[in-house]
């Protein structure tokens, strides 16, 4: 059987109150559906009393009487119902929290190739609406659940008033209601079938939506005249977008179209059958007004009933999608291997007969890769753009493992190390890294806060070149990185954000040091100093460089030349100027702007 059908992943999400300790809820469940299901029931009421006491009796204190408990039934029920729901919405939110962490740390865990790739996006996209808000997904299962218990209590009442007079009636509707529900059902599972297309759709729509609206791509935007053609492809997206959402509402018209057909019908007969009962004698008038306030209060929450149960369709269909994919074994890295090596461990990194790819394409960008790091050695990475420099530090950090061949740590198979335990043992500054919107001590040490973990993060900071910028702000190193947050934060240059960056890779002390062009945004001088002070910093540790100015290069022990047949040029600097290959043409090319004694002829 399949295990997210609708009646399992119910029942999925109904155990989770009680392992999420919220068993309150099924309290709200037995009460605030039998209050809230009471309450329409009782209020048909009221003007076959109003209208038995006019016929019967001029008593206005009977009236009143009779009407005031009828009116106040009602309203406590209503009252009682209103106060369940409200704490069932409160509680079901808390389980919904505690879902997204799931998914927070799923995310995290997931293997980073899968990230990257568009159709695990599309995915994880579609079962992760399903947690992002009230109204849709997880937590209006719940909210649901509520609202069809109340009406399935009132449909019950409302069916045995009905039988007391014409069994028939009951039989109509629920007839009725039933061919309704086929519609919401196989319009449910039309929703279903197309959740990957919309999912598609809308990111491919809303990448360019965000570009169009980032201010961070505003410059390019404006000097290189994109917004036409940025607009152009956002506007076919979003077409494509629309056509998607077009095709899922034409489908829900169609069937909406067949369920008022089948009420128009139903209200017909119905109708006919009580004023019939009037003129035949049958029926008093207090009871044809009973009845027919019945028969619009039971065919209103009828319609409702199976509005809210082809919405929960929907929704537990949703919900089943996040589970899968939280369900999905290869997603998620097993926390199991050895353990990082000690900190002070020198690291000799082996690549044996590499062979690498991204997902989803034919080329490879790593093709029978052999070489050596050394432990201690500064090994600097540099080449011709798409050469898979940066591919490299990915499958160094962990980040991707090869399709073919071994990476070794220490004569250790880079496989066997528990994930999370492996990326300890790096301190990586990425191009694409990021500054949160805290401190800048929080940016460099997180969340330890012990005296020597701030004097250490502070020197981290001023051994990159902040220390005078920070001595300038009013609230120095508990300065905010960010305005997003708080107004009082401050906005960082390019430059200095790559600071904060690289003070961050200092902090963490693995026992690998990877500068992947973090210092793209930094003069020539900045960032020879900073390698300066990292070669001063990291003493014996194993350090990758990886950089477009070869004139950082000079002070490593090795440098590693990848063209467009992989790696082409490997030695010492002096070694590959005596090559004069491609490495001393392009340093003597670079030498030409900021470098002296660049004595390659080829």
């Amino acid at each position: 059987m399949n295990p997210y059908s609708n009646p399992r992943v119910l029942r999925r999400q109904l155990r989770l109150i009680r392992e999420g300790k919220q068993s309150a809820i099924y309290l709200f469940y037995i009460l605030g559906g039998l209050f809230g299901g009471i309450a329409p029931v009782v209020a048909t009421f009221v003007s076959k009393i109003i209208i038995d006491v006019v016929q019967t009796s001029r008593d206005t204190d009977q009236l009143l009487w009779s009407v005031l408990i009828v009116v106040s039934v009602a309203i406590v029920s209503y009252g009682v119902s209103i106060l369940f729901a409200n704490m069932l919405y409160s509680w079901s939110m808390k389980l919904r929290m505690i879902e997204f962490q799931r998914t927070a740390r799923l995310y995290h865990d997931v293997d980073f190739a899968k990230i990257e790739d568009p159709k695990f996006e599309d995915r994880f996209n579609s079962g992760f609406r399903a947690m992002q808000n009230d109204g849709e997904g997880f937590q209006a299962n719940y909210t649901n659940l509520y609202t069809i218990i109340s009406e399935a209590v009132s449909i019950l009442l409302f069916i045995a008033v009905l039988a007391l007079y014409r069994p028939w009636i009951a039989v109509v509707c629920l007839a009725s209601t039933l061919l309704s529900s086929v519609g919401n059902i196989l319009y449910a599972r039309y929703f279903h079938r197309r959740e990957a297309d919309r999912s598609r759709s809308f990111r491919q729509a809303d990448y360019f939506n965000q570009k169009l609206c980032d201010f961070a791509y505003g410059k390019d935007i404006r000097v290189f005249g994109l917004r036409k053609y940025l607009l152009d492809r956002y506007r076919t997206k979003s077409l494509n977008y629309v056509r998607v959402i077009h095709d899922i509402f034409q489908r829900e018209f169609r069937y909406g179209f067949f369920g008022f057909f089948a009420l128009l019908l139903q209200d017909s007969l119905c109708y006919a059958l009580i004023v019939a009962g009037y003129f035949q004698g049958t029926l008093s008038l207090s009871l044809v007004s009973l009845y027919l306030t019945v028969l619009v209060s039971f065919t209103t929450i009828l319609r409702s009933f199976v509005d809210h149960v082809g919405t929960m369709q929907k929704d537990l269909k949703l919900t089943g999608s996040y589970f899968r994919m939280m369900d999905t074994e290869y997603v998620v890295e097993k926390k199991c291997g050895r353990d990082a090596l000690p900190p002070d461990t020198p690291v000799e990194i082996v690549f044996d007969h590499v062979w690498f790819r991204y997902p989803n394409t034919e080329k490879y960008v790593l093709q029978d890769l052999s070489f050596t790091i050394h432990a201690g050695e500064k090994l600097a990475i540099v080449g011709v753009n798409g050469a898979g420099k940066s591919t490299i530090v990915k499958l160094i950090s962990g980040l991707y493992r090869p399709e073919r061949g071994t990476i070794r740590i220490n004569g250790i198979p880079q496989s066997e190390f528990d994930r999370e335990s492996y990326y300890r043992m790096f301190s990586t500054v990425f191009q694409d890294f990021e500054i949160y919107p805290c401190s800048l001590l929080e940016n460099v040490c997180g969340t330890e806060t012990d005296e020597k973990a701030v004097e250490r993060a502070k020197l981290c900071l001023n051994t990159v070149g902040l220390q005078e910028k920070i001595q300038e702000l009013p609230q120095g190193y508990d300065s905010i990185a960010s305005k997003v947050i708080d107004e009082a934060g401050i906005d960082l240059s390019g430059g200095q954000k790559q600071k904060v960056a690289i003070a961050r890779a200092l902090y963490k002390n693995g026992n690998v040091v990877i500068l992947d062009e973090p210092t793209a945004a930094l003069d020539a001088l900045a960032e020879a100093e900073i390698y300066q002070s990292f070669d001063t910093l990291i003493r014996a540790k194993t350090a990758i460089y990886i950089s477009h100015r070869l004139s950082s290069t000079r002070f490593c022990d090795h440098i590693a030349f990848f063209g467009e047949n992989g790696l082409e040029e490997y030695g010492s600097h002096d070694e590959l100027m005596d090559l004069h290959g491609k490495y001393c043409a392009m340093f003597e090319t670079q030498g030409k702007y900021y470098q002296e004694g660049a004595t390659c002829h080829a």
